[in-house]
């Protein structure tokens, strides 16, 4: 297991000690339904205010039932967000019809995340597939029912090539980026679930972070073509269980805090030699106000690009949070830093009371 406080000036330092980092899987299924699912609960309450990356894949011949994630933050605000019908294939003639939906959540203490549908409404037969991560700064590691793959193509010049079979249907999140020529042929990847064939293009300089379904027996698949290179991984979700895995954790957390870092980084994690592949998941958030403040959160990290995470995140007054998800590659014996400043008055300094989260996981 891998962890890295926030390494800032000793103020922030009290609020970034290094603690023990841990992982748990979180997974919940709803085979064959026929009408619509009311508000169920996807996991367990915390019993303190936590983080959480959770993807909902829906398996269907018919986009017209629509999934609904819903949660409240630590700021006792409610959110919800929908799934997104998946584009067509454009790779493959026997395209099939999906809903997905990924979401970074900050989850308020004794409160339960729900899942939803609507629009059955008796008329299709669908399956519903809920899995995700939490991140935790202490505990038991609960990874041991997570399996991953990774790689780059092309590899000895070959440009296609199944990545996984999946013994029986499971769940996985697949995350992605392609480097090369951009606006030439498009590399993809592609799965079959229980209904059929999917692909999702991964264009030069847009990355892809998807929850999958993948029926038992078929593979996933990673396409892409002379002159591109494609980074992939594979997450697995088996059955749960407690004990390690394969995943690396880093955490970063400033909760209820009220001080501004700029112009100082904090080095939140060093990549070797060899740089690293990582998913980078950033949330920042500050109670309702009347609009008059704000707090930002930067990270930066060697060779970085033009993903969601590289752009600033402002805290804005509604409450609501600003969160990205990408796929990062830190450079040969690079850093990746994190810093906050106040959006207005000084940059440097006193800031409204605000929290922000930094998670990262190593693959």
């Amino acid at each position: 297991m891998k962890h890295l406080g926030l390494m800032l000036p000793a103020f922030l330092l009290v609020a970034c000690g290094s603690v023990r980092a841990s992982v748990t899987e979180i997974r919940q299924n709803f085979f064959n339904r026929v009408t619509d699912l009311p508000a169920t609960a996807i996991m367990s309450a915390p019993t303190g205010d936590a983080s959480y990356l959770i993807g909902v894949y829906e398996s269907t011949v018919s986009c017209a039932v629509i999934p609904t994630l819903r949660w409240t933050d630590e700021n006792g605000v409610a959110h919800s967000q929908q799934g997104i019908v998946g584009p067509a294939s454009v790779e493959l003639p026997a395209g099939n019809c999906y809903v997905s939906l990924l979401a970074n959540l900050r989850v308020h203490a004794n409160t339960a995340p729900t899942v939803e549908t609507d629009g059955d409404n008796n008329r299709f037969t669908y399956s519903l597939y809920v899995s995700g991560l939490g991140f935790w700064p202490s505990g038991a590691q609960g990874q041991s029912g997570l399996s991953e793959v990774t790689g780059t193509l092309p590899a000895a010049l070959v440009h296609s090539l199944p990545v996984y079979t999946a013994p029986v249907s499971t769940s996985a999140l697949l995350v992605s980026y392609s480097t090369g020529y951009a606006g030439l042929d498009v590399p993809f990847v592609s799965w079959t679930d229980e209904n059929g064939h999917n692909s999702l293009q991964v264009p030069v300089g847009t990355p892809v972070v998807v929850p999958v379904r993948i029926a038992g027996g078929t593979k996933v698949w990673i396409h892409t073509y002379p002159g591109d290179k494609t980074w992939y991984a594979l997450t697995v979700f088996g059955t749960p269980g407690a004990g390690s895995g394969p995943l690396g954790d880093y955490e970063a957390n400033l909760l209820d805090w009220t001080s501004a870092s700029y112009p100082y980084w904090g080095t939140f994690f060093t990549a070797g030699s060899a740089g690293a592949n990582v998913l980078l998941m950033s949330n920042v958030t500050l109670p309702a106000n009347d609009g008059t403040v704000g707090e930002v959160l930067q990270v930066y990290w060697t060779n970085q690009t033009a993903v969601s995470c590289a752009a600033a995140l402002v805290a804005g007054p509604s409450g609501n949070p600003a969160s990205c998800i990408a796929p990062v590659f830190v450079g040969s014996d690079g850093t990746l830093q994190i810093r906050t400043y106040n959006s207005t008055g000084s940059p440097w300094g006193a800031s409204p009371t605000y929290s922000a989260e930094v998670d990262m996981l190593q693959f």
